[in-house]
Order: structure tokens, then sequence, then C-alpha cells
């Protein structure tokens, strides 16, 4: 890949490998008519430039359900997350939180992948 897409293509192969996993709807934008709980939104990664030929990116993908965030929100929330650790794509961390789109709000994870990228 050109060193100048080097960024682009490491969100693009995380997108396509989260969208494999059965029963995940992933969307990149937070557009509200894109979201569909359950479901996953992609936010811009951060990354850190160890080299300049290697960059390692860290994404918050937030995990989203429906429901107040009672036990069976939480146990979807866990379900999901617990599909994207299967998927062995560098999860890193999650913290459960409460995501507002379009004017409702919506129980949550936001969690921490890791990946390292290279041209």
């Amino acid at each position: 890949m050109p060193a100048a897409d080097l960024f682009n293509e490491g969100f693009d192969d995380l997108v396509t490998k989260l969208g494999t996993i059965t029963g995940l709807r992933v969307t990149t934008d937070s557009d509200p008519r894109n979201i569909n709980p359950p479901c996953i939104i992609v936010e811009a990664p951060a990354f850190l430039m160890p080299t300049n030929a290697v960059a390692q990116m860290d994404f918050t993908v937030k995990v989203l359900t429906i429901g107040p965030g009672d036990r069976r929100a939480v146990r979807n929330l866990l379900e999901l997350a617990d599909l994207i650790r299967g998927a062995n794509i560098g999860l890193t961390g999650g913290r459960p939180t409460v995501t507002s789109v379009g004017g409702a709000d919506y129980a949550s994870y936001d969690l921490t992948l890791s990946t390292k990228v290279a041209p």
C-alpha cells in the first residue's frame, strides 16, 4: 500500500474484520439514520508512530444496544463485546457508558481495539 494510504487502510481493514463477525452490525457513521442497535460504531482512531513505517492505531468502538441499561442490556453488550474478543482483533479494554445519538440515549460500551499497520 502507498505510504499515504497507511491510516485509511488500517481503518478499512478493522472495519472489514468487524464486518465478518456474525450478528454484528457495523457502522462508521454516527448519523442517527445509520444507528440500528444492537450495533457498533467505529470512531476515528488515535495513532502512535514508533517509526515512520509502522503505526499503532487505537480505535474506540462503541457497542450500542436498546434498553435502559438494565441487566438484559448489559448482558447483550457483554455478548457483543465477547464476539469482538473472540475475533482476535486487538481488544485491549472496555468501559460501560451511555451514548447519545440524535437525541436518543443507548446503553453502550466503549471498547478499545489496538492494531499495528505498516506499508
